[in-house]
């Protein structure tokens, strides 16, 4: 093992701060936006599908923030909740300018209305379909 002088501890240390930030701009995009927790991917339609019958479990038995809302209705496997909640946070970072957003609590704040959360859905929905990988194609 070489030994570290200044010099080379320096470089080190800036290659590896380098890569740090390499991996931060790529972190939540591309492929790993639309692989779920188990790391299989998720499909847009999927997505879409999901945040569509969640925007129908709502409107079907209301929204009830603190009691019945997002985080009842996105609700399903692992993978599927975990990509559909980073697409609602997308749109709410897109929107408010925020850095990083829970969607599943995002509902919950004073003032929330029910209009604002069946927006969300039908946005997050339509991200879905426009940008999610199609997945395999049936011949």
């Amino acid at each position: 093992m070489t030994a570290l002088t200044p010099s080379t501890a320096l470089e080190t240390t800036e290659a590896l701060l380098r890569r740090a930030a390499e991996l931060e701009a790529g972190w939540y995009t591309g492929p790993r936006m639309w692989h779920g927790t188990s790391g299989e991917q998720v499909t847009g339609l999927q997505v879409a599908t999901h945040l569509e019958a969640a925007l129908g479990v709502l409107e079907r038995d209301g929204w009830e923030p603190g009691s019945f809302g997002l985080w009842e209705v996105l609700h399903g496997s692992l993978d599927l909740t975990s990509v559909s909640t980073g697409v609602l946070e997308l749109v709410i970072c897109a929107r408010t300018g925020a850095s990083a957003a829970e969607p599943r609590l995002w509902d919950l704040v004073p003032g929330r209305t029910a209009d604002q959360v069946r927006t969300l859905l039908l946005i997050g929905a339509t991200y879905a379909r426009r940008y999610g990988p199609m997945g395999e194609r049936s011949a």
